[in-house]
């Protein structure tokens, strides 16, 4: 396998330089088989086949295959997001709120 050469990384990654000399990268035309340590400002057509550790300020057109761990504030197919507590659940956050009467009587109910 031959070394990469400026002219190949070229064709696949567009750079510029921000108001302080930094370099960033503007466009990627190809797959990314790695992490990526940054963020991400612009669109992603494609998958993402890994987890994203921060927030997606955006719309997701596709299927989420796992666990958000966080609020969503928006839709899921057009309807309002909302959050549906168990009651053991809210009996849970009940106690760690320190209002433990609360909490039994929310566990009683559900006999």
């Amino acid at each position: 396998m031959s070394d990469i050469t400026l002219e190949e990384v070229l064709e696949l990654v567009t750079f510029e330089r921000d108001g302080d000399g930094e370099l960033y990268v503007v466009g990627v035309r190809g797959n990314v088989w790695g992490n990526v340590e940054g963020n991400v400002r612009g669109s992603i057509v494609g998958s993402v086949s890994g987890d994203v550790d921060g927030n997606i300020g955006g719309h997701v057109g596709g299927t989420v295959g796992g666990d958000v761990k966080g609020n969503v504030y928006g839709t899921i197919n057009r309807r309002k997001w909302q959050f549906v507590e168990t009651k053991q659940e809210k009996a849970i956050r009940l106690i760690q709120e320190g209002r433990a009467d609360e909490a039994i009587k929310v566990l009683q109910e559900s006999e």
